[in-house]
């Protein structure tokens, strides 16, 4: 109550700390009770005014050390209790052994104790003040002449009843006090693991709708796709090759959609996602895209990929590389898209370069979810240690340029090379149709599908540095946008665009 009262005297951003205010109300009463009770021991009883003081120090001295030291302050208040009144001659009609002004200094003592200790220590002190009372009540009995054994009895039997009802008083509210911190604690752990359920419960919803909705369609598909050539006669071996290439597809989505679902439902943070692409198979990946019909060359330089390249790193890379060429299949339509992966031992850059092609595959999404694709191969790039650019190039193509950290970084520690690969390492995209060849044959391989079209040096790949771009710098709609400085072969100041391509 008191501390809402001067609270609204405050400014909003500052208030009473109840602790402080507490440490001002007892050195003040302190002060207070030294000034009187030393005074009224001197003047009244007759105490030397040295011996009061020094004792009545100790005495209200005691109310601030028992804020600290609970214990030590009931011993010295104490003691003090037991000197002060043998100090001075017997005052006749005067109350004896305890003073007013001692009574009320050690019953705030008794009540700070049972406040800020134990409820057994201040018992103990409320036990040891009595007794120590009764004991100089004795002494008294036997030194003065004049003093009566009946006052003193009711002046101690009026110090315990006001003490002892001060110290039922400071138990209670220290144990209302424990009881509310217990509470709140409990509370806490209520909202934490409510917090925790709430999560739990939206990733099995999550995992319910893929499990309805996607791997039941992609069930489907595995099912029509397999069983097509059988259903259909005369079926041609091309179209049969087809068909099979989208069973094996469908399933492989299924694989990972379990592995997803697996991960959605189970918290265990150590389980495994399986089965995880390599980087190695991007081959794979971009022959399943030649067959379906996207005009895509991939041409590998340096040393070959090291089997000691680390697993996320090597997810990674895989990511990134699968997003960029989704996103050049739906919204540059038959773009011719160049792959260019450039291995330097202690880095490894990825550079994928597509022309503007006829436009959009699919309209553009303009809600929420937009650029959600870029801010994925951004995230996964930086979760390994790695950058990653994305932009319009000088010559009119969108590029993609992903530096992460090689083989060699787990031992020496280095981080991703900030040295770009040579331009002449990065290929033309006018290639003739060739196998692919595994890195550890052919250091420089290239996959097409068809030969291309296009002018020389279309699809070059940019050799500039990858900068931290932001997720505003996808391209948009009408026009190109990016916060990225020029450099070689990205320019702010290229013309705007109208085909409508918006990144994903």
């Amino acid at each position: 109550m008191v501390i809402k009262m001067f609270d609204r005297f405050l400014p909003p951003d500052r208030r009473f700390n109840p602790e402080a205010l507490l440490w001002v109300a007892v050195i003040l009463a302190a002060i207070a009770m030294l000034a009187i009770e030393s005074s009224i021991a001197a003047n009244i009883y007759s105490t030397p005014v040295a011996l009061a003081f020094f004792v009545t120090v100790i005495h209200a001295g005691s109310m601030p050390l028992a804020m600290l030291r609970p214990v030590l302050g009931a011993i010295f208040s104490i003691v003090a209790c037991g000197a002060l009144p043998l100090l001075g001659p017997f005052a006749t009609g005067s109350p004896w052994p305890w003073s007013v002004p001692m009574m009320i200094t050690q019953i705030g003592i008794i009540l700070i104790v049972g406040l800020r200790a134990h409820w057994g220590v201040a018992l103990a002190a409320l036990i040891a003040s009595i007794a120590v009372s009764a004991g100089v009540a004795a002494v008294g009995h036997f030194n003065y002449m004049n003093s009566r054994s009946d006052a003193a009895i009711v002046n101690i039997v009026v110090f315990s009843c006001i003490a002892g009802g001060t110290y039922v008083v400071a138990v209670i509210i220290q144990q209302w006090q424990h009881i509310r911190s217990e509470l709140l604690k409990e509370m806490e752990n209520s909202a934490e693991e409510h917090s925790k359920r709430v999560v739990v419960e939206e990733r099995a919803l999550i995992a319910r709708e893929l499990h309805d909705i996607v791997a039941h369609s992609m069930s489907i598909i595995n099912i029509q796709a397999s069983s097509a050539p059988f259903r259909h006669e005369n079926v041609d071996d091309e179209v049969r090759k087809e068909f099979e290439d989208i069973s094996v597809t469908a399933r492989h989505a299924l694989t990972e959609m379990r592995g997803l679902l697996s991960v959605l439902r189970n918290d265990n943070s150590s389980q495994e996602l399986a089965p995880q692409p390599k980087f190695s198979e991007i081959e794979a990946l971009v022959q399943k895209a030649q067959q379906a019909g996207v005009r895509v060359t991939l041409e590998w330089n340096g040393d070959p990929v090291s089997q000691n390249l680390r697993d996320s790193t090597s997810l990674a890379g895989y990511r990134i590389v699968q997003e960029a060429l989704s996103n050049a299949i739906r919204h540059a339509r038959e773009s011719e898209v160049s792959i260019t992966v450039n291995n330097g031992g202690t880095a490894l850059w990825i550079n994928v370069v597509n022309n503007a092609g006829q436009g959009p595959a699919e309209t553009a999404d303009h809600g929420l979810h937009r650029h959600q694709g870029l801010i994925g191969m951004r995230e996964r790039a930086a979760s390994v240690g790695g950058e990653l650019r994305t932009g319009w190039t000088q010559d009119g193509n969108f590029e993609v340029v992903a530096v992460l950290p090689g083989a060699q970084d787990d031992s020496e520690g280095n981080g991703a090379s900030t040295e770009a690969p040579n331009a002449e390492s990065s290929g033309n995209s006018n290639t003739s149709q060739k196998s692919a060849k595994t890195g550890s044959e052919k250091s420089s391989a290239s996959i097409t599908a068809q030969p291309s079209t296009a002018e020389p040096g279309t699809a070059q790949p940019s050799t500039a540095q990858p900068s931290t771009a932001q997720p505003g710098d996808d391209h948009l709609g009408g026009g190109r946008s990016s916060t990225n400085q020029p450099d070689a072969n990205l320019s702010s100041s290229t013309p705007q665009r109208t085909n409508g391509e918006d990144r994903s």
